[in-house]
């Protein structure tokens, strides 16, 4: 597989899904760039476990009945989404890089589809996955300075330890999926050729 540095090519030696793809594809980084900052937000998400478990004891007596990781709670559901939409994004990236793998110079029509899947994987990842990811774990880490830091966030509305029974998102069910999705995008970033 060749590396995302390659050597400057002559634009009569690309393909037309190349030249198409460098002039309307939404995100200009490569396929695999964009795989590993997927897999990077994923195995980021797998801090909320940790982060949970970390909790200052004052913060655990004060806002949870039981184990925190183990807790059903709404800024975890925020985190669990946008794995989800990583998830999801991974594995459309694969699919156009494994696509093009195997058809270098696709017809006008499927070069069309290739780009607005390329765009929609990488517009739900980034979009849905960062502002789950980056969103519900500031929110959890907000525990770690202690109560204080807990209360400040609660008078501005803002609960980081709010009980959401209706979705199973626990702190150590994200944790795991956010490592499984993380390591597999990193791992098709390592497989598939730019872009």
């Amino acid at each position: 597989m060749s590396d995302d540095t390659e050597p400057f090519v002559e634009p009569t030696e690309r393909t037309r899904y190349d030249l198409l793809r460098s002039k309307h594809v939404i995100v200009p980084l490569s396929v695999r760039t964009k795989l590993r900052v997927c897999g990077l937000l994923a195995l980021l998400a797998a801090l909320v476990g940790p982060v949970t478990a970390a909790l200052p004891v004052a913060v655990r007596e004060t806002y949870f009945a039981g184990n925190p990781t183990m807790t059903r709670l709404g800024a975890v559901a925020a985190v669990l989404v946008g794995v989800v939409g990583l998830a999801a994004a991974s594995v459309g990236l694969t699919v156009v890089a494994l696509y093009v793998d195997r058809h270098p110079d696709p017809s006008e029509d499927r070069t069309w589809t290739l780009i607005a899947v390329e765009d929609a994987a990488s517009g739900f990842g980034f979009v849905t996955g960062t502002l789950g990811v980056v969103s519900g774990g500031a929110i959890l880490a907000s525990g770690l300075w202690g109560t204080a830091a807990v209360r400040r966030l609660t008078d501005l509305g803002i609960e980081p330890y709010l009980v959401y029974e209706p979705f199973p998102a626990t702190p150590r069910l994200t944790a795991a999926a956010g490592l499984v999705v993380g390591l597999g995008a990193l791992a098709s970033s390592a497989y598939v050729d730019p872009p």
